[in-house]
C-alpha cells in the first residue's frame, strides 16, 4: 500500500515538472541573448579630419558605405569634416569633447601623435589613449615641384638663392613632417606656407602659383588633379621617402639613395618619425568607450576589410593591396610604443620639427 502512494507521489510530482519543460522558453533565462545589438537604430558619426577632396576624405568616405553593416546592428554611418590644424581640431575635440559612447569615431590625420611627442601647446590629446580601431594600406611619402619653376631637383633646391614654397596645413600634417626632414637630411632650405584646410586647397596653391611644391603620400597621384599633372608633366618628383621605390610614381631617387653618411643619425630618425606611412588609414574612437561597443567597432573594421566590395573599391581608389593593415590592438600597441620615447630622441625629433 505505501509502495502505491509512494509511486502516485512521485507520478504527480515528475508530471508538472514535465508540464514546466514543455512550456520553457530558453530565452527567458538569457534576456540579454535576445536583447537588440547596442547599435540597432543608432547612428555612428564618422569625423574626418581634413577637409574635401583628399586621400584622407576619400578613404573615410568609403570606409563610412561600408562599415555599418559589418557591425552588429547595421547602424547608420554619416560623415563630417573637420579640417584644421593639420588634423589636430578634429583629434583634440574626439579627446576632450565627443561622448565615449561609440558613437563618434574619427580618421586620424595619421602623423598627428608626433605633435604630442614633442609636446606642441595645441595638442589637448593623448594618442595613447584614444580607442584605436585599426588601419589599412600603406602609403609613403614624396615631394614634387611645380615643372615651371626652378627646383627640378635636390641639387638645384640646394643651390637655390630663394627657398621653395611647399604648401601645407599646419605644423602637425604628415607633409610638414616630410619636409622638415628632408631638409634636415639632404641639406637644403623650404619655406613652408601654412594655412590650406584642405589636400584641393593646397593643389589650388600650387595651380594659382601661391606654393611651388608639395608633399605627399604616392597615393595622391591617383585622384585629381595630381593624375593629370603626372600625365602632362605639370610636375617634377623631386623625391620619394623609399627604401623601396613607389611603384606609383614617375622615376625620383629616395632619401636613402641621396642621403649622405653623416646623415644617417637623421635617415634613422625619419624610419622612426615616418612610422604613419605603415599605418597610412588609421581609425579612432575617444578614450573611454565601453570595452565591449570598442570590440564591435574594432570586428566591424576587420569584417570591413575582408568585405570584397570594399577591397575592390580601395584598390580603385587608394591602391590599397588588400593585406597591408593593422589591427586595433595591434595599433594600440604600435602607438602607444612609437609616443613612448626617451628624453634624447624627443629632443633631436622637436630640432627636426622646430619652425
Amino acid at each position: 500500500m505505501r509502495d502505491r502512494e509512494s509511486r502516485a507521489c512521485r507520478r504527480i510530482v515528475v508530471l508538472p515538472c514535465f508540464l514546466t519543460l514543455l512550456n520553457f522558453d530558453p530565452s527567458a533565462a538569457a534576456p540579454s541573448q535576445r536583447a537588440n545589438p547596442y547599435y540597432d537604430g543608432k547612428t555612428v558619426q564618422l569625423l574626418i579630419s581634413t577637409g574635401t577632396g583628399g586621400t584622407t576624405d576619400i578613404s573615410a568616405r568609403l570606409v563610412a558605405r561600408f562599415l555599418g553593416k559589418h557591425i552588429p546592428g547595421n547602424p547608420g554611418v554619416v560623415v563630417r569634416n573637420m579640417s584644421g590644424g593639420g588634423g589636430l581640431i578634429a583629434a583634440n575635440y574626439l579627446y576632450n569633447v565627443a561622448k565615449p559612447d561609440g558613437l563618434t569615431i574619427l580618421a586620424v590625420s595619421r602623423a598627428n601623435y608626433l605633435d604630442q611627442m614633442v609636446g606642441r601647446a595645441e595638442v589637448k590629446a593623448d594618442f595613447r589613449k584614444l580607442g584605436w580601431l585599426g588601419s589599412f594600406n600603406k602609403a609613403p611619402m614624396m615631394m614634387a615641384c611645380r615643372s615651371d619653376t626652378p627646383y627640378k631637383n635636390v641639387a638645384a633646391l640646394r643651390a637655390a638663392k630663394v627657398p621653395a614654397r611647399v604648401g601645407q596645413s599646419g605644423t602637425g600634417s604628415i607633409s610638414y613632417i616630410f619636409a622638415n626632414l628632408i631638409e634636415k637630411i639632404l641639406d637644403f632650405k623650404l619655406k613652408n606656407v601654412t594655412g590650406f584646410q584642405s589636400s584641393r586647397e593646397t593643389d589650388l596653391g600650387i595651380e594659382r602659383g601661391e606654393v611651388d611644391c608639395r608633399a605627399s603620400s604616392d597615393i595622391t597621384v591617383l585622384r585629381e588633379p595630381w593624375n593629370r599633372w603626372v600625365k602632362e608633366k605639370y610636375v617634377t618628383f623631386i623625391v620619394q621617402q623609399g627604401p623601396e621605390k613607389s611603384h606609383l610614381l614617375p622615376p625620383a631617387p629616395t632619401v636613402y639613395e641621396l642621403a649622405p653618411p653623416e646623415a644617417k643619425p637623421t635617415v634613422d630618425l625619419m624610419t622612426l618619425m615616418l612610422a604613419y606611412t605603415e599605418f597610412d588609414r588609421p581609425f579612432a574612437a575617444p578614450p573611454g568607450v565601453p570595452g565591449e561597443r570598442l570590440q564591435m567597432l574594432r570586428d566591424g573594421f576587420q569584417k570591413m576589410l575582408k568585405d570584397a566590395d570594399f577591397a575592390a573599391e580601395a584598390k580603385k581608389l587608394i591602391d590599397w593591396d588588400g593585406i597591408s593593415h593593422l589591427t586595433g590592438e595591434q595599433l594600440q600597441k604600435r602607438i602607444a610604443e612609437t609616443v613612448t620615447q626617451p628624453p634624447d630622441v624627443i629632443k633631436r625629433i622637436k630640432q627636426i620639427l622646430e619652425e
